[in-house]
């Protein structure tokens, strides 16, 4: 099937016949459309070669987040795409994603956020309104963050002894989110005008302080924690994941979870004695499942290499 091609003025004669004297790479089609996301040039310069087969590579996902694919790979390699393709790609992308911040977009069609945002506006009357913006980060954050903030600040004032998940549920609030908060309150900060937002759960200082206020080493649960931050971090950067929605649901997943190990110990000394066994039973399952979930991955590298 034919190309949903970013190109405005379509197939480049001149670059055909260049790339009809050289050897030809795969191509990558859609493999349930069997639709070219990114290739169209080269297979034209087969054809013009006389040739009826063509290396391809297939991409797996939904048919809404081919186009942005396209793009992607246009924007990487091959004949530049023109500011103006780029521009009417960003357009397009925002009436199928209207949900995606200006820096994601720009990232895919290679434009400034600045300039996305010029687009946005010139096309109000076509874009969907969107309450949640998906940043570079793959992370979905509100539009109205700040006032979210304010209320979650405001209901802890009430609350001292609240939970994070009540936090969170109570403002409309992410985990991480009401942990960060809920940590600048005990630290005394003042509410700033314009908080930031994390593009990750912040990691635990490194060095740790004793009583006396001189530095220590950082402990193994401190390590552990760093490693676990910034694997997410390097997931959080990667295209394919950042970029599709399945792979921004497990960068949610995957980045939820770590709040959860902190509530696990706040909630630890309230285990009674007698149900401890219990609990601890759980949690090895817990812990198990992880294990098994970690063996698969490995096995389907594994298998990769040794293809």
């Amino acid at each position: 099937m034919v190309a949903d091609s970013p190109r405005l003025g379509g197939l480049n004669r001149e670059h055909v016949e260049v790339l009809a004297q050289c050897d030809i790479e795969p191509i990558l089609v859609h493999r349930d459309t069997r639709r070219v996301v990114d290739g169209m040039h080269r297979l034209q310069a087969a054809r013009l070669r006389g040739e009826n087969l063509i290396p391809v590579r297939y991409l797996d996902g939904p048919v809404g987040e081919v186009f942005i694919h396209s793009v992607m790979a246009n924007v990487a390699h091959g004949l530049p795409l023109t500011l103006k393709d780029r521009k009417a790609a960003a357009g397009r992308i925002l009436v199928s994603h209207p949900n995606l911040s200006d820096r994601a977009i720009g990232r895919i069609a290679g434009l400034s956020p600045k300039t996305v945002g010029v687009v946005r506006r010139a096309s109000t009357e076509e874009v969907p309104q969107s309450k949640v913006r998906v940043g570079a980060d793959g992370r979905s954050r509100p539009l109205d963050a700040a006032r979210r903030r304010e209320a979650a600040r405001a209901f802890l004032a009430e609350h001292a002894g609240a939970t994070l998940h009540e936090i969170a549920a109570s403002a409309g609030v992410s985990i991480s989110t009401a942990c960060e908060i809920r940590q600048r309150v005990r630290r005394g900060e003042q509410n700033e005008q314009h908080p930031p937002l994390p593009r990750m759960r912040a990691a635990p200082e490194v060095r740790d302080r004793d009583r006396t206020g001189s530095a220590g080493p950082p402990t193994d649960e401190q390590r552990t924690e760093n490693g676990r931050v910034q694997r997410i971090e390097t997931l959080a950067k990667d295209p394919s994941l950042r970029l599709t929605e399945s792979g921004r649901a497990l960068l949610r997943w995957l980045n939820e979870r770590a709040p959860d190990l902190e509530a696990g110990r706040q909630l630890m000394a309230a285990v009674p004695l007698h149900c401890a066994v219990a609990v601890a039973d759980l949690a090895d399952t817990y812990a198990r499942e992880w294990q098994r979930f970690a063996r698969a991955l490995d096995q389907a590298v594994g298998d990769a290499a040794e293809q």
